[in-house]
């Protein structure tokens, strides 16, 4: 390989390589004090760098494992500045044929350091460099895990340079494994009992940096404190114990805020918001909602208290008002209701509720009033979710609630929803989307059933070409009176063909039904995506399938994509 990677450096001033791969041609230049010389260096300057260039040229080559090479040089001085040429035969690489680690490492490190950082392995190029920075992410992952005096008694590489190989041998002295002492908070926001109750941190128990990190962003995503400061020093050398020093400052306790946006099922929306992060020294939280669109007028209020462990475990009493008037129907509702939530493992959060439902409604030619008393639990995990634009990630929920006459309820029924939504990307620009939607009505009588209870189909986020819960079964009027249940699936194909804007083709199919009456509606589209600073802004243009003399439909959503 010949030619010059790289342009030149000033005025014409060059190094020309040839027969070096390009990582090698790279290091080379890299640690040869000839490339920074200018055409303004003198002649005898310029002749100094460049006796010693062979030097630094076969320096930088050991350091990737080429202990065996050869080159010519030679330099020339074009008018008013130089070029210096250097064909290289790197030969052979050292390789290493054995890597011994000892037992006090494979103990102090639990067998592995950092994750992202590959051992050592027999066969592969000798690379000084990647030794030594395995070498430190030993010793600092020891480190992390308590042992403070670790240092390496023995630690070498040996290169047989007639045979092409190397053996590397690291012994540690790890030393005694340090334990937490006394975790102290500095504080006066909330009770030392709840703050403990963010720390897995007992005194007593062997030393772990990541216990530290987690305590860290607990306190962190508490959203009580401004300022989080946590200390390990000075380390107790002759207890060995390592004391936790946390010193907290409060954040704003009362924020206020204001949000806005536009979507096509419910026009132009605003909120207005109020929250109290800190009621009291117990931890205790206020917030207040109000929210506005075309279709849809709420107001709510929560009051939230965290258990034991309050990174996990929530109670929270809600109580608010809802007028929701659309094509499809109208209702006023109010609502009380207890919930208990609790972060489970794998991402899940899992919430049991109890609410009370006061509804008047009207749909199709139907109108009522219902009171239920709610009983459900629902289960939730996302993972992957980003606010731009998500690469690999799902949305998994489950809902399952129900409500009895012989407690108080206008009727009784047992009903299921599940949402699922997956997003795979087949290469940087190439993602799938597919999302599904079910739900089930186990009851005696639909008429029973307020407008909030019922199923509809429809809309910007569930089948695209329709309006917003256009579809469903129809009562003895023509008019549409929802359904007991509902099938919803959808995929869309999404290309990058800029920097943040994507081009998109989708299908979306479903319905709301009654029994097992169910006829699928399909919308088929296209879309452009833009991935803005404040999230995802898209636009579909859909066509409904069973319906030809329809217009094309426009939709706008905003949000991320999970």
């Amino acid at each position: 390989m010949t030619g010059c990677l790289a342009c030149p450096l000033a005025a014409g001033a060059d190094l020309v390589f040839s027969g070096l791969a390009p990582e090698l041609e790279a290091n080379a230049r890299a640690l040869m004090p000839l490339a920074a010389a200018s055409c303004d260096a003198s002649p005898s300057r310029i002749q100094r760098l460049y006796r010693d260039a062979g030097d630094s040229l076969q320096r930088s080559l050991r350091a990737m494992g080429y202990y065996n090479a050869r080159f010519k040089a030679d330099i020339e001085w074009p008018e008013g500045c130089w070029v210096a040429r250097f064909d290289v035969d790197p030969g052979e690489p050292v390789r290493l044929a054995e890597v011994r680690i000892d037992a006090a490492i494979e103990q102090a490190t639990a067998g592995k350091p950092e994750p992202a950082l590959a051992p050592l392995v027999s066969g592969e190029i000798l690379n000084h460099g990647r030794y030594e920075a395995y070498k430190a992410a030993l010793l600092n992952d020891a480190i992390s895990r308590g042992y403070f005096d670790a240092r390496y008694k023995h630690a070498e590489v040996l290169v047989d340079r007639q045979a092409n190989t190397a053996s590397v041998v690291l012994e540690l002295d790890a030393g005694e494994q340090y334990r937490f002492g006394e975790v102290i908070f500095t504080q006066g926001i909330i009770k030392d009992s709840l703050l403990r109750g963010y720390s897995d941190i007992r005194s007593g128990e062997t030393y772990q940096s990541a216990a530290i990190d987690d305590l860290y962003e607990s306190l962190r995503d508490s959203s009580y404190f401004s300022s989080i400061s946590i200390s390990t020093e000075p380390l107790d050398k002759q207890a060995k114990t390592v004391p936790v020093q946390v010193e907290l400052e409060p954040g704003p306790r009362r924020v206020y805020s204001v949000g806005a946006g536009f979507a096509t099922d419910t026009g132009p929306q605003g909120k207005i918001s109020f929250v109290n992060r800190r009621v009291n020294d117990k931890g205790h939280q206020l917030e207040s909602r109000l929210f506005g669109s075309e279709i849809k007028s709420e107001f709510s209020t929560t009051y939230r208290w965290p258990r034991s462990d309050p990174r996990s475990e929530w109670y929270s009493l809600s109580g608010g008002f809802l007028h929701e008037e659309t094509d499809t129907s109208e209702n006023d509702t109010s609502k009380l209701g207890l919930t208990y939530s609790k972060a489970r493992s794998g991402s899940w959060l899992e919430t049991r509720y109890i609410d009370f439902l006061s509804e008047d409604f009207i749909i199709g030619d139907e109108a009522g009033s219902s009171d239920l008393l709610l009983l459900g639990f629902n289960w939730e995990s996302v993972r992957g979710r980003e606010l731009s634009r998500t690469r690999n990630g799902r949305r998994l929920s489950l809902d399952v609630r129900g409500a009895s006459d012989s407690a108080g309820s206008d009727t009784s029924f047992v009903q299921l929803r599940a949402n699922a939504k997956w997003i795979h990307s087949f290469s940087d620009f190439t993602r799938v989307l597919v999302r599904a939607r079910v739900g089930m009505t186990f009851e005696d009588s639909l008429e029973e059933l307020p407008a909030s209870v019922r199923f509809l189909a429809g809309g910007d986020q569930s089948i695209r070409g329709y309006d917003f819960e256009e579809l469903g079964p129809v009562g003895a009027s023509g008019r549409i009176i929802g359904g007991e249940n509902l099938l919803e699936a959808s995929i869309e194909i999404e290309k990058l063909v800029r920097d943040q804007w994507a081009v998109a083709g989708f299908v979306d199919t479903g319905s709301a039904f009654i029994g097992s009456d169910f006829e699928a509606s399909t919308g088929v589209g296209v879309g452009v995506r833009w991935y803005s600073p404040i999230g995802p802004v898209r636009l579909d243009f859909a066509h409904p399938l069973d319906d030809p003399d329809r217009s094309w439909r426009i939709h706008i959503t905003l949000g991320p994509d999970l």
